[in-house]
């Protein structure tokens, strides 16, 4: 009888251990995944869109439609543009990521990317 709870207790420890890992796993994959994926929308859609004839809605909208195509997972994802502006080369995005742990739980996940177009001015120094 010792050993039969011995042995019990065994599996549910190994049991626990291995959902544990699990969602560790889940946590730092879904996590890598969304700041991949927003910092490499962020700079190809700021490459496509800077100074150019689109208006900041447009350059929004296509933002959240590609961020939105990228991350496909079974989760909820909600993504919120904080600035646009194309003329002077700003573009700030927020992604927030539900989804639940295979305990049961729900973990929320959330990524801000800004990026911001820098040009260097060549003076003349005179002298």
């Amino acid at each position: 009888m010792k050993n039969v709870i011995l042995g019990l207790l065994g599996c549910v420890i190994a049991i626990y251990t291995i959902v544990s890992c699990l969602s560790i796993y889940s946590i730092s994959s879904r996590k890598n995944e969304v700041e991949n994926c927003v910092a490499q929308v962020v700079k190809q859609n700021m490459q496509r869109y800077y100074a150019k004839e689109h208006s900041d809605a447009e350059v929004s909208v296509f933002v959240k439609q590609d961020l939105i195509s990228q991350l496909r997972s079974d989760s909820r994802v909600s993504v919120d543009i904080l600035a646009c502006d194309m003329r002077t080369g700003i573009l700030s995005v927020s992604v927030k990521e539900e989804f639940f742990l295979p305990t049961g739980t729900q973990k929320v996940i959330q990524c801000n990317k800004t990026m911001i177009v820098e040009e260097e001015e060549d003076e003349e120094i005179s002298v």
